[in-house]
Parts: structure tokens; sequence; C-alpha cells
């Protein structure tokens, strides 16, 4: 399992970078997605020079990808030296089964109703991803999407599922995502039992362009509340 506990998802720049190392982030997302207003083109000199940047600052490097082929995932995470992918689409588990094989951690994110779920339904949501050794990213649906669009998950639900499957609290093969900010973070953290978060519309000042200022309150909101804490 890819270890970190505060994910920054949709970095730009080496502007970004500093803020997220800066506030003691430590982990980011570079989002491959075209269609995506965070998309960097991983074959470009931005793109290097962004991840460049977080290797070297010791920050985790997620790539996110949509509907790639696994060749394709391969190559890029090669090329940039990815500290693992997350597969953000309609993706097979057999094509996360090709990622594994190639030695590439898998993050799976997990579309989910924001309305009340029982332990059940989730399960039944997450489905054969269960039974591979993949960290699953818990996010909310937004239909057509591909990403929560701030919407929130209904917290209460994830703590009720996480005691059921057994975890007793222990959170680390999961992420919550899903509409979390500065605001709300510590509440989200505590309500759901997650130890692991992830961001990106939460820490903008607008649409695709973070902010230095709320990357840092969002990291500290975290830290007060023991987000990197065992539960």
């Amino acid at each position: 399992m890819i270890d970190f506990q505060i994910k920054i998802c949709g970095i730009r720049s080496t502007d970004d970078v500093a803020a997220c190392a800066a506030a003691g982030a430590d982990c980011v997302g570079l989002n491959f997605y075209p269609p995506s207003v965070r998309y960097l083109d991983p074959r470009e000199t931005k793109a290097r020079a962004v991840n460049d940047q977080a290797a070297a600052a010791g920050l985790v490097r997620v790539g996110l990808f949509v509907n790639e082929t696994a060749d394709s995932i391969i190559d890029i995470a090669g090329l940039l030296n990815l500290d693992a992918v997350q597969l953000h689409g309609d993706e097979t588990p057999q094509l996360a089964q090709s990622l594994l094989q190639s030695n590439i951690p898998v993050i799976r994110a997990i579309r989910l109703s924001v309305t009340p779920l029982t332990p059940g339904a989730i399960e039944q949501t997450i489905g054969d991803w269960a039974d591979l050794p993949v960290t699953l990213l818990l996010d909310a649906d937004a239909g057509a999407a591909y990403g929560g669009g701030g919407r929130q998950l209904d917290w209460p639900s994830l703590a009720a599922w996480n005691q059921a499957r057994g975890g007793g609290g222990d959170s680390t093969r999961w992420i919550l995502a899903g509409g979390l900010d500065c605001e709300n973070v510590a509440r989200a953290r505590q309500t759901s039992t997650a130890a692991r978060v992830d961001v990106a519309s939460g820490v903008e000042s607008s649409r695709g362009e973070k902010s230095a200022e709320m990357i840092q309150k969002f990291v500290a909101q975290c830290q007060a509340r023991g987000v990197d804490e065992s539960q």
C-alpha cells in the first residue's frame, strides 16, 4: 500500500508543489484526464517540472487516469517514475491486475451516492475491487463527470461501513474524498473515521487554481484533529 495521509489533487505548477510541501501535505495528484480543468499533459515539459519538483520535495506522486489503456498508463507511470496511479473512470479489475503485475500501486476511485448508505450497499458498489490489493478512494458520484464535483458523501454511512467490514476503525486502506475543504475536513474525518483524505476543488481560489493559503489551512485542520493517526 502506498503510504500517505493528505493528498492535494490536481496540482498544475511548481508553485502548487511548493505550497503543498510547505503546508505539510505528503501527496500530490497529477491529473492526466484531458477534459479536466486540472489537466497536465504527461509528455510535456510542464508536467515533468511539476513531477520532478514533487519528487525532490519528498511528496508521493499519484497520476490520475480516466479510461486509459493499461499500456498507456504503464508507459506514463514509467516515464515520470510515479509512485502510484489512480483509476478514476470505468476501468476493470483486470486492467488493475495488469498494473499491479507491473509493480505499479493502484488507487481505485469508488463513486458513491451522497445519500445515506448501508454497509452492504457500499460493499456492493465496491464489488470485485475489494478482492484486489488496491487502495480505495471513496468519492461522490457526479453522474457523467469523473469526479465528485464538490459533493459530500454521507460520512456516518462510511463510519458504519468501516466498522462492519472488520476494520474496527482501521482506515488506512481507504481514502475519503468528495466536497472536502478547509472548514469541514476535521469534522469529515472524525465522523467518517477516515485516516486519509483527498482534496481538489476545496483548496482552490477559482476553478482549477490552487490557493497556497487554503492548502495551508486544509493541512493544518487535518493535523489538528490527527488525520495521520491510527484510529
